[in-house]
């Protein structure tokens, strides 16, 4: 069985070979990971057609976002998405591993988004890829384009084999981010502790009045409860509001 007519050309399948090695290379070289945003600068410059390119995210108990994007126009897109509840971005990410779209302002499958993607972005045609992220994260990568019926199989055969790589990037960066944002909640939990056993032998007070005191200190001079912690712990005494540019003295709880 001859399968030459659904490859792309030779050129093409040259291409997408020197984005799948830059990429290879940039996730594998010491000191240089490449970042979800290169990815994406690479995905722009390996599908023919694509004039912007996002990748949406869906992550369980936190606001959907753009987690990386060659520009403001998938960003804006993404929002729009968001606040509907309803486009292509949404449904790859949680449904088939390829949507696409001709000229989604009157495509019948998302009949408010459509309209509005149109009279915002100029955007017609979309290509959404499924990222095979596992667990309870789900995303697509997202290529954008002003004209109708812009893409066909010669973005879809490269789009599609850079997805492993961009998931492979995307998880690779949220772990490092869910490790950065443990780490710190961790730091604050330990600082607040201190902070309240400095305040319950300064002040012979117990550990739940300790406790509300730093709450209250922190909601009064509208700063955050580990800033309030951090400074009892270096002062061993509860910030108050600054009576001109030098730093506030003490305060009892």
């Amino acid at each position: 069985m001859d399968n030459s007519a659904t490859l792309p050309p030779e050129p093409v399948i040259r291409d997408i070979a020197g984005h799948l090695e830059q990429i290879a290379t940039a996730m594998t070289a010491d000191g240089r990971p490449i970042s979800a945003k290169g990815v994406v600068d690479v995905a722009l410059l390996a599908v023919p057609h694509a004039q912007h390119v996002g990748v949406t995210l869906l992550r369980a108990d936190r606001p959907p976002r753009s987690a990386a994007v060659t520009d403001e126009v998938p960003e804006l897109l993404d929002s729009l998405q968001f606040e509907l509840r309803d486009g292509p971005c949404l449904d790859a990410a949680l449904g088939p591993p390829v949507l696409v779209s001709g000229d989604v302002g009157s495509d019948a499958r998302w009949p408010r988004y459509g309209p509005r993607c149109v009279a915002t972005s100029g955007v017609r045609s979309m290509l959404s890829l499924r990222l095979p992220m596992g667990g309870e994260d789900h995303a697509g990568l997202n290529f954008y384009s002003r004209d109708v019926d812009a893409f066909s199989d010669d973005d879809v055969v490269p789009g599609s084999l850079l997805v492993p790589f961009v998931a492979l990037v995307l998880q690779a960066e949220l772990h490092q981010q869910d490790v950065a944002n443990l780490t710190t909640a961790l730091d604050s939990a330990r600082m607040i502790s201190t902070a309240v056993g400095i305040l319950m032998a300064t002040h012979k007070i117990s550990r739940d009045e300790a406790f509300e005191a730093l709450r209250r200190t922190s909601m009064g001079l509208n700063i955050k409860l580990r800033h309030v912690a951090d400074h009892v712990e270096l002062t061993g005494v509860l910030p108050r509001p600054a009576a001109g540019p030098r730093s506030p003295g003490a305060q009892r709880p």
